[in-house]
């Protein structure tokens, strides 16, 4: 895992852990915070109610044992890391590699909720999968902070998940 670790921070990455996916804190009130406070949601098919519930999400984390959780300073470079580093992984035979990523995805103006046009690129985020991000961060060891904090760095996360 190394390898991973090191092609993340020489892509960009702020900072990148190997973490155990029982670490990884998910809950139903993230979906709600979506759904009461961000203009994406029902807009997009890698957000909710679209993407993946936590129990979903939970259940496919329990089929893991290996995760590398990474930030980055900004959200954009999140996707690209993650989707990159999950090829990687895949073409050296983690051939289960997961990627979420950080935030909605923009890779389309406007969302073709029939059907994705860019599948093999589209990520749904942390958060949109229920998963509580500062409490995984933190129980990582990982430094997350509001937006009110201005005096740190924002950091955005996103999560591989390796078999």
């Amino acid at each position: 895992m190394k390898r991973y670790l090191s092609l993340l921070k020489e892509k960009g990455a702020a900072g990148a852990a190997v973490i155990h996916p029982k670490t990884v804190v998910t809950a139903p009130w993230v979906a709600f915070k979506c759904q009461y406070g961000c203009p994406h949601y029902g807009k997009n098919l890698c957000c909710p109610p679209h993407a993946p519930a936590w129990r979903e999400t939970r259940a496919m984390l329990d089929c893991f044992d290996t995760a590398i959780l990474f930030c980055c300073r900004q959200m954009e470079q999140v996707n690209e890391l993650a989707r990159a580093a999950a090829r990687e992984l895949f073409l050296q035979g983690y051939y289960k590699a997961v990627a979420l990523g950080s935030g909605p995805c923009l890779l389309c103006e406007s969302c073709d909720l029939s059907g994705c046009r860019h599948p093999g690129q589209a990520l749904p985020s942390m958060e949109a999968c229920g998963i509580d991000v500062f409490a995984t961060a933190r129980a990582n060891g990982m430094a997350v902070e509001t937006l009110a904090d201005r005096d740190q760095p924002q950091n955005c996360f996103g999560l591989l998940l390796v078999k």
